[in-house]
């Protein structure tokens, strides 16, 4: 495995590699989110047609609740990489202040 005397090693790079895929995932979905929200089906118009307007809301805020869902998950996803960031950071200092410690 690596690592200390335990055998156990962090990897800072891929710690980092996961924090920026996720800020990636949580752009897309706040973007997502943004197109669902924006999509007005069954709004004061006949995109479900005239005789549609009370299925043609239920839709619309299904959209609703779609778009945040998004949102939750876009902002959870932010928030997981930003802990994550914040463990790779706490890790190599921690890795410094020891070796400083012990003169390596």
């Amino acid at each position: 495995m690596g690592g200390g005397p335990d055998g156990f090693a962090v990897d800072i790079d891929a710690l980092r590699l996961a924090a920026g895929t996720l800020r990636d995932s949580a752009e897309s979905l706040r973007q997502q989110a943004l197109r669902v929200d924006d999509h007005r089906f069954g709004v004061g118009n006949d995109e479900a047609g005239r005789n549609y307007s009370i299925p043609g809301m239920t839709v619309h805020r299904g959209f609703e609740r779609l778009a945040g869902w998004l949102r939750d998950w876009g902002s959870s996803s932010a928030v997981t990489a930003a802990g994550l960031d914040t463990a790779a950071a706490e890790y190599v200092r921690n890795d410094r202040e020891r070796a400083g410690r012990t003169g390596g």
